[in-house]
């Protein structure tokens, strides 16, 4: 039995009741919609092809192997560092003549000691007046000097020595005279007599 027809029996038992134009029309969407349904459960017809589609292999392509100019990180190339042996330098001999032999000092013996001098001195403008006389005669020395003082006199110092020290004689001769102030008498003054005016009256 089909589907079509168990919806129709089933329709035909419900009772009899009066339906409106709308519910008549819903039933009849129901029922269309139905039978598209049992239509939906046959599948298509299957065709057998006429011909078989051929059946293509795709051809296989090998990648053409190209060398790349570029790599990512250069690679330094190795370099054998140069062998370099260090010259032999040959140290200069410098000759030295020898030191000269050094013979001692000679001896001289000590000659004996024996001078004499003298000088004067005499300038008005400075009032520079002296003299002095000197000799020696081995360790015996003897002489003497002057000048002229600022007070006009004359100083004479004789020295000697005779190996036993020096020894001085001074003597002071001439000079300004003492000067004696002079004595003043106070004058005396007469007091002058002075006579009254008269007056007359």
């Amino acid at each position: 039995m089909s589907v079509s027809s168990k919806i129709t029996s089933s329709l035909a038992l419900q009772p009899n009741k009066a339906q409106t134009t709308d519910d008549m029309a819903f039933k009849l969407c129901i029922i269309a919609a139905l039978v598209a349904i049992v239509n939906c459960q046959y599948g298509a017809p299957a065709y057998k092809a006429a011909y078989a589609a051929p059946s293509y292999s795709a051809p296989a392509y090998a990648a053409p192997a190209v060398a790349s100019a570029y790599v990512s990180k250069p690679v330094a190339p190795a370099y054998a560092a140069p062998a370099y042996s260090a010259p032999a330098y040959k140290a200069p001999s410098y000759g030295y003549a020898a030191a000269p032999a050094y013979h001692a000092e000679p001896a001289y013996p000590d000659a004996h000691p024996a001078y004499k001098f003298a000088y004067t001195v005499n300038d008005p403008h400075t009032y520079d007046i002296k003299s002095q006389e000197e000799t020696r005669d081995g360790d015996y020395v003897q002489g003497y000097y002057s000048l002229v003082e600022a007070d006009g006199s004359k100083r004479t110092v004789h020295y000697s020595d005779k190996g036993h020290g020096f020894e001085a004689v001074v003597s002071k001769e001439g000079g300004a005279p003492a000067y004696a102030a002079p004595a003043y008498s106070a004058p005396a003054y007469a007091a002058p007599a002075y006579s009254a005016p008269a007056y007359k009256k």
